[in-house]
């Protein structure tokens, strides 16, 4: 990294006899500081190193400190004359004060100061600088990790927050996936849709630790002897369903990192019947390819037993240290019935087992029937009774209003008692609402809430994490007071674009988007889907399906093009190239479909909430 570094100043002969003892300790010979100086990464605008070359060896550390931000030391380095002291946990486009200690005794208390200087950071990378975040409360945990997925065009990062929801640290990789034993410091990770075995340190070095170990997926946990436990994709070609299928399904590996062999400990195939149709709850998806098991997390139980979460069977099953199913719990042959209906989950994610034996998961609620309650997701901690074979809710966080989460998403419980749930997807129709992440106490109210929005991506977070104090040994000395929130990357002044017409939402025209704004704005005035079509001065540049009804049609729903912020609602739709003549837009009534090829003229339909007539030609 270090050629990376831009260097903003430096000191010389500094601290020679006026070095000021910071503890009482007595201490020795204290060395003089020769030069140092201060840089911040080309690379990442949220890592930075100071570099102090001293007279004689000594250990040193770094004290950091911003107003708002918090004030920290980093971890206390090995005795040497010349040190390259990292300094993380900062914040973007942030301005911090830093002093350099030197020690010739064994810890921080015979610590003498050194000299002093300032830094700022730089501006995020684009993809991370327009997610606009909004965070309440103050988590109990100092730092929270997570993955942050790009769909649409690919790639995401991990990042961290601080305790008050402000993102701290960054790291771009190719494929994020889930992380094992984070609170440990030791970030173990599978790459998303490509197999092996990753690692990856606070610096932003990535290193492959077993290359392509098969068709890993989804999880892994860390065993005693350098073993890692992680599921395998595994397929096999039947008839099925009167069809002949690729059906895939799960088996349970080892990596032995002292051989680099690789040990299959469980089956699914094995376990259970794959013909048998009441073992197959998910329908087979596009090109007659079923993931028939579809196992989506591995938790270590409180007896050396192993909590696995089958998400297309929406089932939870433990299997013993040996590896052989103890029971099932909900999907096929379960060995739990559920008095209450509505204590079922559907398309879980994370099931863990907690020390007084209930079972915490993230129900996802994908498939959940409307006499259950239909499409919303919980955290649901279930008690389960061996004696009477029921399973039975003991707590949920449900927020209120409702968030659906059709895939990805986490629940964890934190040593506090608190939990730490992840909002981690939206679907389709709302893939630009927020994304949640909330820690809740025992009763099941908030106390920390961070969301965030992106235009024109299409985000996912599979899980956040707490448990974690430092990203690279450091201490906090003071914490973060305070998260100023920039207003969201929108186009905010709307008295510098074009008005063009006036409604419901007032339209503006701003390079070559059609933008449309409201405020004050409730959830109410977006439920309804818009539609927009339009007509050129010239037909035939419209796609030939299209030349008949003389429009294109742009339907949208408003979180496939907008975001809703405080009070204002904002969207933005580009618009075609081609010389305009006519837009019509509005929003249909309520329960009315999305236009299509029925509608041969630009017509607003004869259901229309609002609709308005823009002539223009440009």
């Amino acid at each position: 990294m270090a050629s990376l570094i831009r260097f903003l100043g430096a000191a010389g002969l500094v601290c020679a006899a006026a070095c000021v003892p910071v503890g009482s300790a007595s201490i020795g010979v204290v060395p003089s500081v020769v030069r140092h100086s201060v840089g911040v990464s080309d690379s990442n605008a949220l890592i930075a190193e100071v570099r102090v070359s001293l007279s004689s060896p000594a250990r040193a550390f770094v004290e950091y400190d911003n107003p708002l931000a918090g004030r920290y030391r980093t971890r206390l380095e090995m005795a040497a004359t010349e040190h390259v002291i990292p300094v993380v946990r900062l914040r973007p486009e942030t301005a911090y004060d830093y002093t350099v200690f030197m020690v010739n005794g064994a810890d921080e208390s015979d610590a003498v100061r050194g000299p002093s200087g300032s830094f700022t950071t730089g501006e995020l990378p684009e993809s991370l600088a327009s997610v606009f975040t909004t965070a309440t409360g103050r988590s109990s945990q100092p730092l929270i990790l997570s993955d942050y997925k790009l769909q649409k065009s690919g790639g995401g990062y991990f990042v961290f927050w601080d305790e008050v929801g402000a993102l701290v640290w960054y790291l771009r990789v190719r494929n994020p996936g889930p992380v094992s034993s984070p609170a440990q410091g030791r970030f173990y990770f599978v790459p998303w849709a490509r197999g092996g075995l990753l690692q990856f340190s606070a610096l932003g070095k990535v290193t492959d630790l077993a290359g392509n170990i098969g068709q890993s997926h989804h999880d892994l946990v860390l065993m005693d002897g350098g073993r890692v436990l992680f599921p395998m994709s595994e397929s096999v070609r039947l008839d099925h369903d009167g069809q002949r299928r690729r059906i895939i399904f799960d088996a349970l590996a080892i990596w032995h990192s002292a051989t680099g062999g690789l040990e299959e400990v469980w089956n699914a195939k094995e376990m259970w019947d794959i013909l048998d149709p009441a073992q197959h709850w998910e329908r087979a998806d596009s090109e007659g390819v079923q993931k028939w098991t579809h196992l989506n997390s591995v938790s270590p139980g409180e007896r050396g037993n192993y909590l696995l979460s089958f998400r297309s069977r929406s089932q939870v099953v433990s299997l013993t240290p040996d590896y052989e199913i103890e029971w099932q719990l909900h999907g096929p042959e379960s060995d739990y019935e559920f008095p209450d209906p509505t204590d079922r989950f559907y398309r879980q994610h994370t099931a863990s087992q907690l020390a007084n034996g209930n079972v915490l998961l993230f129900d996802n609620g994908k498939g959940r029937p409307d006499a259950e309650g239909g499409h919303y997701s919980r955290a649901l901690e279930l008690r389960l009774d061996d004696e009477a074979g029921t399973a039975v809710k003991a707590w949920e966080y449900r927020p209120d209003p409702d968030i659906y989460a059709d895939a990805f998403s986490s629940a964890y419980r934190l040593d506090n008692g608190n939990t730490l749930v992840n909002f981690g997807a939206r679907e389709s129709e709302h893939s630009q609402a927020p994304l949640v992440v909330v820690e809740v106490d025992a009763s099941a109210d908030e106390v920390f809430r961070v969301e965030t929005v992106q235009l024109h991506e299409i985000p996912a977070r599979y899980r956040a994490y707490g448990g974690i104090d430092a990203i690279y040994g450091e201490t906090m000395l003071r914490p973060p007071t305070a998260f100023v929130h920039a207003p969201p990357p929108v186009r905010r002044h709307y008295e510098r674009m074009k008005g063009v017409a006036a409604s419901t939402f007032d339209l503006y025209m701003e390079d070559g988007h059609l933008v449309y704004a409201k405020a004050p704005c409730a959830m109410e005035d977006i439920a309804l889907p818009f539609f927009l079509h339009v007509s050129p001065k010239k037909s035939y540049v419209l796609p030939e399906g299209r030349r008949e009804a003389g429009f294109d049609n742009f339907d949208f729903k408003f979180f496939q093009r907008g975001l809703r912020w405080k009070d204002r609602c904002h969207a933005e739709v580009p618009l075609p190239e081609y010389e305009i003549d006519l837009i019509r837009t509005g929003q249909f009534v309520a329960n009315d479909e999305v236009a299509d090829d029925r509608d041969r003229s630009n017509e607003a339909p004869a259901s229309a909430a609002w609709n308005v007539e823009v002539p223009l030609a440009r």
